[in-house]
């Protein structure tokens, strides 16, 4: 009994230092992981979101966080012992994004391990090992692209 006592303690204490969440700032990012490890900025030209991709590592795991408009939008969170995740980390990472929704119960699609959120947020577990958690905002900004790059246009013409 003291022995799952401890393991649920440690699993709480490895996954805690490893959360990031939805709708953080770049400055709470910083505060909660120090520097990141690399930025990326892509350029908000024509029809492309103007996201930044940041990496941080913290606690045993590495976490890539997209940030749109000063906010974290997506985490992707892998261990660095390329270990996967147990039960228990998937439950922490995805209540610490939840941003207030319920996560329905994990679906299979295309061999990952699927969640979605009530406002429109999903998360994908692949292989065990790569947990994806997006927001519904990004969700809503790529579609608004994609419905952009697929209207024809003359213009240029």
């Amino acid at each position: 009994m003291k022995i799952a006592i401890l393991t649920v303690i440690f699993v709480t204490g490895v996954t805690a230092t490893a959360q990031a969440r939805l709708g953080e700032t770049t400055d709470q990012l910083t505060a909660r992981y120090g520097d990141a490890l690399s930025e990326i900025d892509q350029k908000g030209e024509g029809t492309h979101l103007p996201l930044t991709r940041l990496m941080f590592q913290k606690g045993g795991f590495q976490i890539n966080v997209t940030v749109l408009n000063g906010v974290s939008v997506e985490e992707i969170y892998k261990k660095l012992n390329g270990e996967a995740f147990t039960d228990e980390e998937e439950r922490t990472l995805l209540a610490d994004n939840s941003e207030g929704g319920e996560w329905a119960a994990p679906q299979p699609v295309n061999g990952a391990k699927t969640w979605a959120k009530d406002d429109g947020s999903m998360a994908a577990l692949a292989d065990g090992k790569v947990l994806k958690i997006t927001s519904k905002d990004l969700i809503a900004q790529q579609t608004a692209v994609k419905n952009t790059e697929a209207q024809p246009s003359l213009e240029g013409f």
